[in-house]
């Protein structure tokens, strides 16, 4: 994951999006990614949960043919505020840092509202912050059944 996170080795979310696949047996029928900052974007030269994301779409669409194809919201989510980086941060500190970072996008809202089941992805759920603030955004659009995907659970931060 480091390597694709932080040395831009692209290639890697194929592979990581392949494994996660294996383990997704009721995909949702429509998949969010988590947001970068544009500044932290910019930084890093590309979002790699997007990358993961659009690979999952791929490999879920070819495992299960004769479902409906998978749809992938790359906007849906907004990251409205630059926040510090979560590494090194205690449950308690990454809530505050996040807070009022996300919005849902005007265009995308519509497609979302009152959806039966949608998926997030993040590469890393630590202590569950990051897709906790975006649930709450889609749990105020009337989403049922919120699923996360991610491709590491880290353990607890000690601090």
């Amino acid at each position: 994951m480091q390597g694709l996170k932080y040395h831009r080795q692209v290639w890697h979310a194929r592979e990581l999006a392949t494994l996660l696949s294996r383990d997704i047996t009721s995909p949702a029928p429509i998949l969010l990614s988590i947001p970068l900052h544009w500044r932290r974007q910019l930084q890093r030269g590309f979002n790699q949960s997007d990358y993961l994301a659009r690979y999952l779409t791929q490999q879920l669409a070819a495992k299960s043919p004769l479902q409906p194809a998978i749809q992938y919201l790359p906007n849906a989510v907004k990251r409205t505020k630059m926040t510090r980086n979560q590494m090194g941060l205690n449950r308690r500190q990454r809530l505050m840092n996040l807070k009022s970072a996300f919005q849902l996008s005007s265009k995308m809202k519509e497609k979302i509202k009152n959806q039966p089941h949608i998926a997030l992805l993040d590469d890393v759920v630590t202590t569950g912050s990051t897709v906790s603030e975006i649930c709450l955004l889609l749990r105020k659009q009337g989403v049922q059944r919120i699923d996360v995907y991610c491709i590491c659970r880290a353990s607890k931060p000690v601090l």
